[in-house]
């Protein structure tokens, strides 16, 4: 008896209870044949031991209340013969305890996994994942050696095994027909198939390469909201070297696999919604990135929850994520002296707000934006949706529009004074000469001589600013540079010296023409000077130097503009071409002298770079410009 209670708590298995029990009985008996048989509503069983004896065989059979029957056999000459009829009953009812202790661990096991396979439902891992953790879990609570799922492809007559593990591992990949296969079957019809040989079945698929040792098999549908979108099998296999095919699946574990399937249906729901769910919000997530104009979700408060990279680029950060958990304010956004968080109050409690409002970047510079605070009511809570359009490139170039209109009625109307100042000019000349003519007085014509000298250089600064302030060409033409910045010095020279400022010119006469529109590059040159008159104001000596050369190889033409002033910044070099950026006070520069000289550099083909004057210590301006065709004609100047 202890000898059989100890075997009935080691057992781990059925079978393996019958066996021990078996053994031990034959041992007890001095080695006589044993046979025990155990045949009940789900499972039978069958335990061999000792090599048999000369006695007689003697049988015993007993049955308990619910119709299970036990069946002892054995040969043996001991006398008297063992009392086989207690020892049946002893047997059966330590079967039954083995038995329910083991269908109690098996409830155990199925519970603790169902609980794990909740906690990876709710984490949602991918489905893959998924349903490898869950056959595997399931092949060993059945004591399978194999197991897979196949799924109904989407609009069609087949199943393709997606996740196959264990000896089973052949069929991934392959198509099931869903009218000539047994897991087509199940799908089809519903209902869970249990075979003691699933290739006697009538509708086996053999095509599929399955191992042709798999025996018990237990396939039950998928059942979803949808209805069944596919199957799950686990199989039994022919051992190598053995002399019994496995056995097959009884009702109980059909009932486990069925609960399971449940899960796993439900399983593949949940992901594909999850799957859904995680491409809805990708695809929102690229709209918003994708969009031209910067989104901000800040909260109550005002701190950012989400920007997206059209947000991200006008605040000036770096990455999206320097702005998760700053408030919005901190990021430099301002709405004309009100505080932001009274901008969200507002767009809680009324309709959206509109307004404009200045982004001050990390660089100093200031974005300016048409602002839009939502409430985004449909989410459940009090987040705000912040849009921005950004006006600033369209109101510089209003600026610049507006600033180019006043350059052109100013150029119209130094055109119409230098015409109306050529007549006087014409009669004065005509007066020193005859007056020259006339008098015999030596002071006389030397005072005629200095008129006529002088009437003569104002001609020529009328005719300089008659080509500065003619209508520009419309196409791009051959322009002597040498000519344009001899009418810019001509012009500015006077001023300058009253300002006790020297401008130098060097020019290469052999330098080609360049190709471009006339008054445009006058503007560039002019430019240029102005910013270095402004640059040496207060500094001695005060030195502008301007000069052309042909660079070597030919193709290019290059003009410097270098003066002796304090040169330009390190903090600042990489914004001086940008429009509207002026180190000046506002009533002497708009700050888009160096943005215009870019454009027209670029728009001919050139290139213009600010370097350090080294012979002059201050700012010096490089503008490579192309030269023009050979036989395009040259245009002109005065």
């Amino acid at each position: 008896m202890p000898q059989l209670l100890a075997a009935a708590t080691a057992a781990r298995t059925f079978k393996a209870f019958w066996q021990s029990a078996a053994q031990i009985l034959s041992e007890r008996w001095g080695g006589a044949r044993v046979r025990l048989t155990y045949a009940g509503l789900h499972e039978s069983a069958m335990a061999l031991a000792g090599h048999g004896s000369a006695g007689p065989p003697r049988e015993c059979e007993w049955v308990d209340a619910e119709g299970r029957r036990v069946r002892l056999e054995v040969e043996t000459d001991r006398d008297p013969p063992p009392p086989l009829e207690g020892l049946t009953e002893i047997v059966g009812r330590l079967a039954l305890m083995v038995a329910h202790r083991l269908d109690l661990e098996r409830d155990r096991r199925l519970g603790a996994f169902l609980m794990e396979l909740s906690r990876w439902l709710l984490a949602a891992p991918e489905r893959d994942l998924m349903l490898r953790y869950t056959m595997q879990s399931v092949m060993s609570l059945v004591d399978a050696q194999g197991a897979y799922v196949a799924l109904r492809e989407p609009g069609g007559d087949t199943l393709r095994v997606v996740t196959a593990i264990g000896t089973g591992v052949e069929m991934h990949g392959i198509e099931l027909p869903l009218e000539a296969s047994v897991s087509g079957r199940v799908v089809r019809t519903g209902q869970p198939v249990n075979t003691e040989n699933i290739l006697a079945e009538p509708d086996s698929y053999t095509p599929a390469d399955l191992s042709r040792a798999a025996r018990a098999a237990m396939i039950v549908p998928l059942r979803t909201s949808a209805g069944v979108v596919g199957a799950a099998g686990v199989i039994r296999y022919l051992q190598l070297g053995a002399q019994e095919p496995p056995p097959p699946f009884g009702l109980v574990e059909l009932h486990y696999f069925t609960a399971v399937a449940a899960h796993i249906a439900g399983g593949l729901e949940l992901t594909q919604a999850v799957t859904a769910t995680r491409e809805a919000a990708t695809r929102a997530a690229a709209m918003v990135n994708g969009s031209p104009l910067p989104l901000a979700l800040v909260n109550s408060v005002g701190r950012v929850q989400q920007l997206n990279e059209a947000g991200r680029r006008v605040f000036g950060l770096g990455k999206v994520g320097d702005a998760m958990g700053r408030t919005i304010e901190k990021l430099g956004l301002s709405s004309s002296g009100t505080p932001f968080a009274d901008v969200l109050f507002a767009a809680a409690r009324s309709a959206p707000w509109h307004g404009r409002v200045v982004v001050v970047q990390p660089s100093g510079d200031r974005r300016i934006c048409d602002c839009t605070a939502t409430v985004l009511s449909g989410l459940g809570s009090d987040d705000v949706l912040v849009a921005l359009y950004d006006r600033t490139d369209e109101l510089r170039a209003q600026r610049e529009l507006i600033a180019r209109e006043k350059l052109a009625t100013v150029g119209e109307i130094a055109s119409g004074v230098a015409h109306e100042v050529n007549n006087p000019l014409a009669a004065i000349r005509m007066e020193a000469e005859l007056l020259k003519r006339a008098t015999r007085d030596p002071d006389a014509d030397a005072a005629a001589t200095t008129i006529v000298r002088e009437v003569d250089r104002a001609a020529r600064i009328v005719r300089s600013l008659l080509r500065l302030a003619r209508r520009s060409d419309t196409d791009p033409v051959r322009v002597q540079l040498n000519e344009l910045v001899r009418d810019v010095a001509e012009i500015r020279q006077r001023v300058l010296r009253a300002d006790n400022v020297e401008l130098r010119t060097e020019l290469d006469m052999a330098a080609p023409p360049i190709l471009g529109l006339g008054q445009e590059l006058q503007q560039v040159v002019i430019n240029l000077v102005t910013n270095a008159e402004h640059a040496v104001r207060r500094v001695r000596p005060a030195v502008i130097q301007l000069t052309t050369k042909a660079r070597e190889g030919g193709g290019w033409v290059r003009l410097t503009v270098e003066d002796s002033g304090p040169g330009v910044a390190q903090e600042i070099r990489n914004r001086i071409f940008d429009p509207f950026f002026t180190t000046k006070d506002p009533d002497e520069g708009t700050g888009l002298g160096l943005s215009i000289c870019q454009r027209v550099v670029a728009e001919v083909g050139g290139k213009i770079s600010l370097e350090d004057s080294e012979a002059l210590g201050g700012a010096k301006f490089v503008v490579d410009l192309p030269a023009a065709p050979e036989r395009m004609e040259t245009t002109a100047i005065g």
